[in-house]
C-alpha cells in the first residue's frame, strides 16, 4: 500500500465548511462541504480503521453517517500526482491487457526496444510514475495501439 493511500488524520472546520485530510505522505488536502454534497454540520470525523486508513467516517448533525474514500479529496483537490497516476494507471492497464489479447511476452518488448526486462517491469508498474515516454510510445506502436497526448482546458 503506498503511503499517498493511507489517510494519518482528518479533521473538520463547520465555520469554513471545510474537511482537513492529511496523508501518511505528508500530503494535505482541504475539501469545502459543497464538494462533498454535504449541507449540514459535521460533528465527527474519523479515520476508518475497518479500511486500514483509506476511508473517512464522517458523522452529520442528522446523526448520518458517510463514508470518504481515501482518494476522493486527491480527485477533488485536482493533485497533479494522482491525476497523472491515475492516467497512467489507464494506459499500462490497456497495454497489459493488449499483451495478453496478443500472446506478446514482456521478453519480446525488452528485445525489440533494446532494453532490460527489469525496465519494462518498471515501465508497466503502475505505482512509478517515472516512465520513460518514448519507450511507453514505441511499446504502444510494437503493439498496435496509437498513444495520444493531448492539452485542453480542465473540465
Amino acid at each position: 500500500m503506498k503511503t499517498t493511500d493511507r489517510i494519518r488524520a482528518a479533521r473538520f472546520d463547520n465555520r469554513k465548511r471545510v474537511l482537513h485530510v492529511e496523508y501518511a505522505s505528508g500530503k494535505r488536502i482541504v475539501v469545502h462541504y459543497g464538494h462533498l454534497g454535504i449541507s449540514q454540520k459535521v460533528v465527527g470525523v474519523w479515520v476508518d480503521k475497518e479500511t486500514r486508513g483509506r476511508a473517512i467516517g464522517i458523522r452529520l448533525q442528522d446523526d448520518r453517517e458517510e463514508y470518504m474514500p481515501y482518494d476522493q479529496p486527491l480527485a477533488l483537490a485536482r493533485d497533479p500526482q494522482y491525476i497523472l497516476r491515475t492516467q497512467l494507471e489507464r494506459v499500462l492497464a490497456r497495454i497489459r491487457d493488449t499483451l495478453t489479447a496478443k500472446g506478446i511476452s514482456k521478453r519480446y518488448l525488452a528485445t525489440q526496444l533494446g532494453t532490460s526486462d527489469n525496465q519494462i517491469q518498471r515501465l508497466l508498474d503502475p505505482s512509478t510514475l517515472n516512465k520513460n515516454l518514448e519507450q511507453l510510445y514505441r511499446i504502444c506502436l510494437l503493439l498496435g495501439l496509437e498513444l495520444e497526448w493531448q492539452v485542453r482546458a480542465a473540465a
